[in-house]
């Protein structure tokens, strides 16, 4: 089960403000919103933004997101600690974005 942030280690304190690719949490619970995804991944450092993507007809929850972090390290941090872990009752896989060619 996923520990909440109270139960973790110090060493998941926000860090410096460099900013730091977002990466792509996959298999979220139909339930997750934009709040419990960056509620989820917050303990590791500042979340710039936490974002779920949903189906534009049906508002629903397309079972993926995207968190942003101000910190590379600490972006790090929550991918290697978050990968394969309980998110809501479902195995949460955690990699990194890659930026969209404009």
């Amino acid at each position: 089960r996923l520990l909440p942030c109270s139960m973790l280690p110090a060493s998941c304190a926000p860090a410096s403000l460099l900013m730091a690719p977002s990466f792509s949490s996959v298999g979220l619970a139909w339930a997750t919103d934009d709040h419990s995804l960056k509620e989820a991944f917050q303990c590791f450092g500042e979340v710039v933004e936490a974002r779920v993507i949903t189906d534009r007809e049906t508002g629903r929850s397309r079972g993926f997101g995207f968190v942003s972090f101000a910190s590379g390290e600490d972006a790090k941090s929550a991918a290697e600690n978050m990968d394969g872990k309980e998110l809501a009752g479902r195995n949460v896989r955690v990699n990194f974005a890659n930026e969209r060619p404009s």
